[in-house]
């Protein structure tokens, strides 16, 4: 509820025109111009850049404006007369400067906790902002600081980001693939597709296969059960983090919350971490296990080892909620690395059983169909996760409808990259050489 300063001041920045009415191309067509915003896009940045106007006036601290916002402001510095003359005096009531950043790492950290102070005080007035407008801190001092100017009569602009193939899209893909390869053995035959047709649906081992497709589909959408439940569960961020990651993401968000409340000091030389303050008993467990192993040992490679730490309660409850899948239909998911662990280990042993007996167990083709059907099947019924489709639809949900001003769900949700500020940029910096180190090779020369 906002008192009689703040309703008149706020009915004094609703009032307030950027538009000249006598000029012809005016500050909104300027500023869709130069941004390439959308009419309505520009119009919702101008009600932000208001909003953020008021904050600067009635908040207990300096503002930090988003990019969008900050872009609206800059545009409005150059309306001299307009902001200095008009806006200031009579509508803010005060001077608003705008200081550039000088860099460093103590401004940045100090900039991401304003930055944090203002969308608190934003949603205390209005709930929260628009996401679109108000970025992720993360977001907001990482991917959008790179931004620059272009010329579209020089440059053509691409997008990076390209979506996911939809359903349909698969489907025509599959449909080319089978296309080709019934060619591909009309060709080999010397007949026209519809004798290869034929050829294919009375070979043996062209029907075995196709059927281990179809049954490993089968017993895929079977193991992923349900679709829907009555209502979605309320995870914490730890059921989230081994929702979307499994136990790493669990290990790594403990590591973060660790570091971020100041229970851990980083060594960012050494990628060791030493205790500074003990845990309250409200502490989670796996925090309390992760402390322990600090104990023991101390570098980031160590403790980010998940096999140390007991983490069934966790996995419980998200097989009780029907997030996972459990029992036999978690084997089978997991059936294609049982698959391939027992195809290399009877790499070894065939050549003995086939020296043995005399025989030649690899050169019988219904020995070899057998194998692959059962790797097709296994691949069919592959699910990455282990998350039922219930599993998925809570997860997107979650995606959908989550806090983004919320660092550890959104460490939960989308890992390590979305750290930034402070000792975050130094834990970021470890987390990714940890995983340059572990994804790199050497020769030993």
């Amino acid at each position: 509820m906002l008192d009689t300063f703040q309703s008149a001041l706020y009915q004094r920045l609703q009032a307030f025109e950027l538009d000249d009415p006598n000029h012809e191309f005016g500050f909104t067509r300027q500023l869709m111009r130069n941004q390439g915003w959308s009419l309505t896009y520009t119009q919702r940045a101008i009600a932000e850049y208001k909003k953020f106007a008021f904050l600067t006036v009635v908040a207990k601290h300096q503002v930090v404006p988003s990019d969008q916002v900050d872009q609206v402001w800059h545009a409005h510095l150059l309306l001299t007369q307009s902001y200095w003359n008009e806006f200031c005096p009579k509508v803010l009531g005060k001077t608003l400067h705008h200081h550039p950043a000088r860099g460093g790492r103590l401004e940045r950290a100090e900039f991401h906790r304003l930055y944090a102070q203002t969308i608190a005080s934003y949603q205390q007035v209005w709930g929260s902002p628009p996401i679109d407008l108000w970025s992720p801190a993360d977001v907001r001092f990482g991917t959008e600081l790179n931004m620059q100017r272009v010329s579209l009569n020089d440059h053509w602009v691409i997008p990076k980001q390209y979506s996911y193939l939809k359903f349909a899209q698969l489907l025509s893909i599959i449909g080319i693939i089978a296309l080709v390869t019934i060619g591909w053995i009309s060709a080999a035959q010397g007949s026209t597709i519809e004798p290869a047709a034929s050829y294919v649906s009375m070979n043996p081992s062209v029907v075995a296969l196709c059927s281990s497709a179809i049954l490993g589909l089968i017993v895929r959408y079977i193991i992923r059960s349900p679709d829907q439940q009555p209502q979605r569960p309320q995870l914490d961020i730890y059921q989230m983090a081994y929702l979307e990651g499994g136990k790493a993401r669990a290990v790594d968000l403990a590591i973060m919350q660790l570091v971020y409340q100041g229970y851990l000091y980083l060594n960012v030389r050494h990628r060791t971490f030493a205790i500074a303050k003990w845990l309250p008993p409200e502490a989670t467990s796996l925090e309390r296990q992760l402390m322990q192993q600090v104990c023991l040992t101390p570098s980031l490679q160590d403790l980010r080892r998940v096999s140390q730490y007991d983490m069934n309660g966790l996995q419980g409850s998200l097989e009780q909620e029907k997030l996972l899948m459990k029992g036999w239909a978690a084997c089978m998911g997991k059936s294609l690395g049982y698959f391939i662990f027992i195809t290399i280990f009877s790499g070894i042993w065939i050549p003995v059983v086939e020296q043995s007996l005399g025989i030649q167990i690899s050169d019988m083709s219904s020995f070899t169909v057998l194998h692959q059907s059962i790797g097709i099947a296994t691949l069919c019924c592959f699910v990455p996760g282990g998350r039922t489709r219930w599993g998925i639809r809570t997860l997107i949900d979650i995606k959908n409808n989550h806090d983004a001003y919320n660092l550890a769900q959104r460490f939960a949700l989308y890992g390590y990259t979305v750290l930034s500020g402070g000792v975050l940029d130094d834990l970021k910096q470890i987390f990714k050489a940890e995983e340059d180190a572990a994804s790199s090779g050497g020769c030993g020369c």
